[in-house]
């Protein structure tokens, strides 16, 4: 297993936050990270160091999180017992630090076995060998558990957003921890399951934002009606006696036009009959008028008031069927029955308009055309009480039932708050109870997940412990002095200082006393280095299962001294199951680039690349107004070339070509401007010369040369102090950005002046 990526960053200094959707930084087996002095490399070393066994990563900034991705696809965090902790050597100023007490003169112990506990050795070793299949145990539980949980906060998720959108609470949302509290309350036994129809009806319920409107009651009073027909029916059994004529007898239906045209020619006075131009005498008038005297008249109009109040009637009872509201006004649990009830009455209504009124309206319209007749008895069969009584019970049946149904309705409307929370609690409860099992096995899916991790991680801290008590057993630390006093030999070129075992540690000596004072810091660098070599394999352990971070393993070393660390750091890494080099010095950048180069890019296209060169790219973004660290891909004019030259140049090409936009690594131009132009005048006018002196040689060379410019330079040269290398570059200047805009101008005109071809060149290797 390696570390593959840095999953995760936060809250780490300088260096920029990283999340899942970071660009990968392609960790492979090799891998060097480059960056000036304060880009963040003792930070990244830190979160290495933070994966170690027995670390409190106590230097890591306040509130930083990070994860690693391993090239299994695990994600590893810091913290005890993690997947890296027992294979993690990581070489930084703080390892140093808890190592190594320069004033005192003394180091920690480096055991190693010694033969006579070889018994106790192979029992370490095999706990040691079991103690990642217990991480790996334990890890893998925890993944389970993180999934089976994931799976029941998905579940109760989803389910929570569908009671949510079934129930529609008012003023409040109804999400996961409320379901937990129903799961665990609400009674989902028998009758909690709702059918289809209570269950339309309550999720209606829920939906409405108001109660619907109340309902006005039927109406509905049958005594107006039974009177008229009672009425009707007297009125037909009667039958007015026209004996004075006897023609009107035989022709009962001309009697209302003979009474209407005799009423007129007695108004109008007229003695002859408009008709037939007959005599219309005074003893005929009187005839007349005593066969349609007075009694007529009033059954006439009896008739005709009968009549109305039967069309009254009929006209009510059609009115009233079609003011019976529709089903859809009333609440939905009161719908069906009222449904019923509605068709029903309708029938009851038109039944009574069709078998009674109608044929009633009839009779009494046949009546008034022949009112000495008597009607048959199929005119007058709607009058048989008995059907009169099922008809009108009928219609009293029908309208009380939707008359109770109205009382239910605006009964619910009244109290339509309470209505609505019973819907949503009957909802609630048919939803949990219909997903209970699958809820459960969640549950009980991460119940034995947690189960799994506590027995993996008793077993694991139970191999922790036996093989610390091995370790104890086994452990001697004398052999380890002379291995490092080797090393240390090897790297000084001389044997004056060394190593001394001592109880609890080591002493340093120099010339076979112990040291007084510090030594120096090319003598500290070796012995810390050396030192943390012999560490890797110490405990029985080998080289090949470690992952190595090394950071700025360089200080104060002349190149000679800088050449055998490099190496001696490549000979015993060059089997270490993956290596990090991380530093600000150019030279040990180049050494190691020298050899990882072609692990880089394998000139065979099929050979998989086992080398990463990284780069710590500080720059201010315009947005956030602070420095902020990426880990990117090494620039190709670092890899390439083993001088910062073309680097820099490229550096000023882009800072003057951007005039004025934003640059965002416009704070360290100064001392890039100062670097470039202390070597293209190192190149063009070669001595020890200071820089007046080789400019004035310039002026006399290249009469174009611009004064302004040259101000400009002699401007940049008085602030900017001369740097050697790129360690410093990192730093703010006191110089203005309009100075250093102008300064750019002055540098790139200078070499335009005078190397044309030189500058063309540069450009094309910066393209």
């Amino acid at each position: 297993m390696l570390i593959a990526n840095i999953g995760k960053l936060r809250n780490a200094g300088i260096l920029a936050d990283r999340s899942a959707k970071s660009p990968s930084v392609c960790f492979r087996r090799f891998n060097l990270i480059y960056g000036f002095n304060g880009s963040g490399k003792s930070t990244l070393s830190r979160c290495f160091a933070a994966m170690q066994a027995n670390s409190s990563g106590g230097h890591l900034p306040e509130a930083c999180e990070f994860e690693f991705s391993t090239d299994s696809g695990e994600t590893v965090r810091a913290g005890a017992g993690n997947a890296l902790s027992g294979r993690l050597a990581v070489f930084n100023e703080d390892f140093i630090s808890l190592n190594f007490q320069w004033l005192a003169g003394k180091a920690r112990p480096v055991f190693y076995i010694g033969k006579e506990q070889a018994e106790a050795a192979a029992d370490l070793r095999k706990t040691e060998a079991a103690i990642p299949v217990a991480i790996e145990r334990k890890a893998g539980a925890e993944r389970l558990v993180r999934a089976k949980e994931q799976q029941l906060a998905t579940f109760k998720r989803e389910h929570a957003r569908l009671v949510s959108q079934e129930i529609r609470p008012a003023n409040r949302k109804y999400e996961a921890p409320q379901l937990t509290v129903d799961y665990s309350s609400l009674d989902l036994g028998a009758g909690a399951k709702l059918d289809g129809s209570r269950l339309a009806n309550e999720r209606e319920l829920c939906r409405r934002e108001e109660a619907m409107p109340e309902l006005p009651a039927l109406d509905y009073d049958k005594a107006t009606a039974i009177s008229a027909l009672e009425a009707a029916i007297g009125l037909l059994r009667e039958t007015p006696s026209l004996t004075t004529i006897s023609e009107l007898e035989t022709h009962s239906e001309m009697l209302r036009w003979v009474q209407e045209g005799t009423d007129y020619h007695v108004r109008h006075r007229l003695d002859t009959c408009l008709l037939c131009s007959g005599s219309l005498s005074p003893a005929r008038k009187e005839l007349l008028a005593r066969a349609l005297d007075e009694g007529f008249e009033r059954f006439q109009k009896a008739l005709d008031v009968a009549k109305e109040a039967l069309e009254g009637e009929r006209s009510r009872y059609l009115r009233l069927a079609l003011s019976v509201s529709s089903s859809k006004d009333v609440v939905a649990d009161r719908r069906d029955v009222y449904d019923t009830a509605s068709v029903r009455a309708k029938e009851a209504l038109s039944g009574a308009v069709a078998k009674v009124f109608e044929p009633a309206i009839s009779a009494i319209e046949m009546k008034l055309a022949r009112p000495t007749s008597k009607l048959d008895g199929s005119v007058t069969a709607w009058s048989d009480a008995h059907l009169i009584h099922e008809m009108f019970a009928l219609v009293d049946s029908w309208l009380g039932v939707l008359n109770l149904n109205i009382a239910k309705h605006n009964e619910a409307c009244a109290t339509f708050a309470q209505k609505q929370e019973d819907a949503r609690l009957a909802l609630r409860r048919h939803h949990l109870a219909e997903k209970y099992q699958e809820y459960k096995s969640a549950c009980d899916a991460v119940e034995n997940a947690e189960s799994e991790v506590k027995a993996a991680t008793i077993e694991l801290n139970q191999l922790q412990n036996r093989a610390r008590d091995l370790s104890g057993q086994v452990k001697e630390h004398g052999q380890a002095a002379a291995m490092i006093n080797r090393l240390i030999e090897s790297y000084l070129g001389h044997k004056e200082l060394s190593i001394v075992s001592v109880d609890g540690g080591y002493e340093i000596h120099r010339r076979a006393r112990p040291i007084e004072g510090n030594p120096s810091e090319g003598e500290k660098t070796a012995i810390a280095l050396c030192y943390f070599l012999s560490t890797l394999e110490a405990d029985g352990r080998s080289v090949k299962d470690r992952i190595v971070v090394v950071d700025d393993p360089i200080s104060s070393l002349d190149s000679r001294a800088l050449n055998y660390a490099c190496s001696l750091l490549l000979s015993r890494l060059g089997d270490a199951a993956q290596v990090f080099v991380l530093t600000h010095n150019q030279s040990c950048m180049n050494e190691f680039k020298k050899s990882w180069s072609r692990l880089h890019r394998p000139r065979n296209a099929a050979t998989p690349a086992s080398a990463t060169l990284l780069f710590l790219d500080v720059k201010v973004p315009k947005e956030e107004g602070s420095r902020s660290t990426t880990i990117v891909e090494m620039s190709r004019l670092l890899r390439e070339y083993d001088s910062e030259y073309h680097y820099l140049v490229d550096h000023v090409l882009k800072f003057h070509s951007s005039e004025g936009a934003e640059y965002e690594y416009a704070y360290m131009m100064p001392n890039v401007l100062r670097r470039v132009l202390d070597v293209f005048l190192a190149f063009r006018c070669p001595g020890s010369a200071g820089f007046a002196s080789k400019m004035e040689q310039l002026r006399k060379d290249h009469e174009a040369l611009d004064s302004e410019r040259v101000a400009a330079l002699e401007r940049l040269v008085q602030l900017e102090s001369h740097s050697d290398s790129l360690d410093d570059l990192i730093g703010f200047s006191s110089l203005t950005l309009e100075e250093s805009r102008a300064a750019a101008a002055a540098v790139v005109g200078l070499m335009e002046t005078v190397d044309r071809n030189h500058l063309a060149a540069l450009r094309r290797l910066c393209r």
